[in-house]
């Protein structure tokens, strides 16, 4: 049965998923169509109205002329990923598969057709249309057909964050990734909505990143939802009709526009045998549907998306042309770019780099040069496409790749870009102020967005001239990582290892919660150990907050730690240490006089440079007492006091020779809340947070 009537609305994405997903709403119908036509001129409202009227014309006609017509129509993708570098930042691979699944949901290749009920079977229908990534971008210069751009707005999801990237919606069909799809899963308009040119830039499909693909963040469960949305996107609204209401009487009184799908009322579960709305059985399985166990187009449906693509609204009939499918670079793959990644640019001698192939178009062949005499080459994916390989001498190694499409090649070269290191490079004890040249064979540093990173400046220091700066003021980037790693340490004859540093840190005013992570590693740094987390909100200000760029201008401005430790898996001749910066749109951080010593079983410090002391306190938090590990390399005058939040003393000890080596001390439990332990050793004092709960 099928009821014609005019409708202007958003259509959003329905969550094709497991019943547990239902704390993302099935759509943001309600408030994208309120706030589309809120902002529309009047003239964007007629002439959408105008060309829905034009598409429904079109689209009868079309199912009387060319229903038949089994000509595959080719459509350009562009994948705009909008990332804060968290977990909505996802893999090529998960975008690819994406990609495969729509494809074969539109050829009805997907193996469930198999359980398509007996009485819809016979008219699945293979859609004819074929999704490809874009290989060129509007400016016809190679491109891998996914962008990346760093925002905030990718937890809006909204117009303001497709705003960030837009290609012409005439040579692609864009596809925004983000976090949150304005609380869907995803929406997107009807061709009618965004005809004119002033709502061209609405045109596309946002959609989260954890309903795309059927790995990576997604899942097998939530794999339909781009199938579901691209049918929107053709011109097919719900199989109920126009609202995002299923499961609601009135629907019956509504349609969607196809002959050969039953009114319904809409379905949230898989009911095979649902009857509603008159009709002897429902299309539950029919990718429109809320059902979760969606697998099937119609005939009538597949009409309908063809006719969309055959129309000039919206600039649908120009995406699949010769013309725009070779300015697009689909309608032959140019291989453009070789290009690859590695797992670790540092290694130990003996360890094994794993590469990642990300060169495209349409490669076949794959010619590696490690560096150091060994190449590789074939054309076998298993085998030459994602190689691993051995360095076993140290030394830095520069990586050629070379790759090929039968008929021609492309090549890179990637200069110093391993270190292989030897075990035991650093000296102890270790000793560094930063005031030599950095950075050295003794440190390594990663930026994980190519920005700015650890910089040795002389504006401030605890002592000497110089320190380590990372400069975050100004950065919004959330989760910006940078890591300074030293080399090995032969800590093989070691009982336990004293690791100190000095940071000077404040954050703004509103409290931003920068981290500062201290790891440690026993292997080379295949496995990192955090010791030492350092939150901003917490522990990590070493000043008052500010809300200007933060310089500290004396001593007072500088907190110290010393961490003790004594786990016989770092005891190896390939101990690493690393600081670990996480910007989350705070204030700058500096680092100075790092100190590695290790001590022997009979509790000697190695070489002449001792630490004074070291102090541990837990359980932390406490649920009735805790225990303060103090370690001292020498008979000193000590006086420990523990504040209240008053500033009170409420506990202390007094000793003016306690003597070298590990001293234990118990604190009972005082009213429950946050206290401070002070410790002081011959004029130098460090400070603990110690929690009662």
């Amino acid at each position: 049965m099928k009821k014609v009537f005019l409708s202007v609305v958003a259509v959003c994405v329905a969550i094709i998923s497991v019943a547990q997903q239902h704390e993302v709403k099935y759509c943001g119908q309600t408030e994208q169509t309120e706030k589309l036509f809120n902002r529309m001129p009047g003239h964007a409202r007629i002439d959408a109205i105008r060309a829905t009227e034009a598409l429904e014309k079109h689209t009868e006609e079309f199912n009387q002329i060319r229903g038949g017509d089994e000509q595959v129509y080719v459509i350009p993708l562009v994948f705009h990923v909008i990332h804060n570098n968290g977990a909505e930042n996802i893999d090529d691979e998960q975008i690819y598969d994406a990609i495969e699944i729509l494809n074969r949901d539109f050829a009805k290749l997907n193996p469930d057709t198999a359980s398509i009920v007996d009485q819809f079977a016979g008219i699945a229908a293979d859609i004819d249309i074929e999704f490809r990534l874009a290989s060129l971008d509007p400016d016809g210069n190679c491109h891998p057909g996914i962008n990346r751009v760093i925002s905030e707005l990718t937890y809006d999801g909204d117009d303001d964050m497709k705003n960030l990237i837009y290609w012409p919606r005439k040579d692609y069909l864009q596809i925004w990734v983000c976090a949150d799809a304005a609380g869907a899963a995803g929406y997107t308009q009807l061709p009618g909505n965004v005809n004119s040119i002033w709502a061209a830039p609405e045109d596309g499909i946002v959609i989260r990143h954890d309903y795309l693909g059927s790995f990576g963040t997604s899942n097998v469960g939530k794999s339909r939802t781009l199938t579901h949305e691209v049918g929107h996107w053709l011109n097919l609204y719900h199989t109920w009709g126009s609202s995002n209401n299923p499961g609601v009487q009135s629907n019956c009184n509504m349609d969607d526009l196809v002959s050969d799908t039953p009114n319904t009322i809409g379905w949230t579960s898989c009911n095979l045998d649902g009857a509603t709305c008159q009709s002897d059985i429902d299309n539950v399985q029919n990718y429109m549907e809320y059902s979760y166990c969606s697998r099937m187009f119609t005939y009538g449906q597949r009409t309908r998306m063809r006719a969309a693509l055959t129309s000039s609204v919206a600039q649908r009939n120009q995406l699949w042309t010769t013309t725009n499918l070779i300015e697009t670079g689909v309608y032959e793959p140019v291989l453009c770019a070789a290009a690859f990644d590695i797992d670790r640019p540092s290694v130990c001698s003996g360890e094994t780099v794993q590469f990642t192939d990300q060169s495209y178009h349409g490669v076949t062949s794959w010619t590696w040069n490690f560096g150091d005499g060994t190449t590789l080459e074939g054309n076998d994916p298993e085998i030459h496409q994602n190689p691993s390989h051995t360095y076993e001498t140290p030394g830095n190694y520069t990586v050629t790749l070379v790759v090929g499409n039968g008929e021609e090649t492309v090549s890179t070269q990637m200069t110093n870009l391993i270190s292989v290191i030897p075990a035991s490079i650093n000296e102890q004890p270790f000793s560094e102020g930063f005031e030599t040249a950095f950075p050295e064979e003794n440190w390594f540093i990663y930026n994980q967005n190519n920005d700015l990173t650890w910089t040795v400046v002389t504006t401030a220091a605890y002592t000497g001239s110089s320190s380590l700066k990372l400069s975050n003021w100004g950065n919004d980037i959330m989760d910006n990582t940078d890591e300074l790693i030293s080399a090995t340490f032969d800590m093989s004859e070691m009982d336990t290892v004293w690791l100190s540093y000095k940071w000077a840190y404040a954050n703004k005013v509103d409290e931003t919660d920068d981290r500062l992570r201290v790891s440690v590693s026993g292997n080379c740094g295949q496995t990192w150990y955090l010791k030492k987390l350092h939150k901003g909100l917490t522990d990590l200000p070493s000043a008052d907050p500010q809300n200007s760029s933060f310089t500290p201008d004396s001593q007072d401005e500088w907190n110290e730690k010393t961490l003790v430790l004594d786990d016989p898996d770092w005891m190896t001749s390939m101990f690493r240490v690393k600081f670990e910066f996480v910007g989350k749109g705070g204030n700058n951080i500096y680092l100075d006089d790092i100190n590695i010593y290790g001590v022997d079983s009979t509790g000697v410090f190695v070489g002449e440079i001792k630490p004074q002391f070291a102090v541990q306190l837990f359980p932390n938090p406490a649920e009735e007492s805790a225990t303060l590990q103090l370690l001292t390399s020498k008979s000193s005058e000590t006086a420990i006091r523990m504040y209240n939040s008053m500033g009170q003393i409420c506990w202390m000890y007094n000793n003016q020779n306690l003597g070298s080596g590990r001293h234990l001390f118990e604190i009972q439990k005082p009213a429950p809340g946050v206290y401070t332990i002070a410790v002081e050793i011959d004029g130098a004092t460090t400070v603990e947070k110690l929690v009662f709960r």
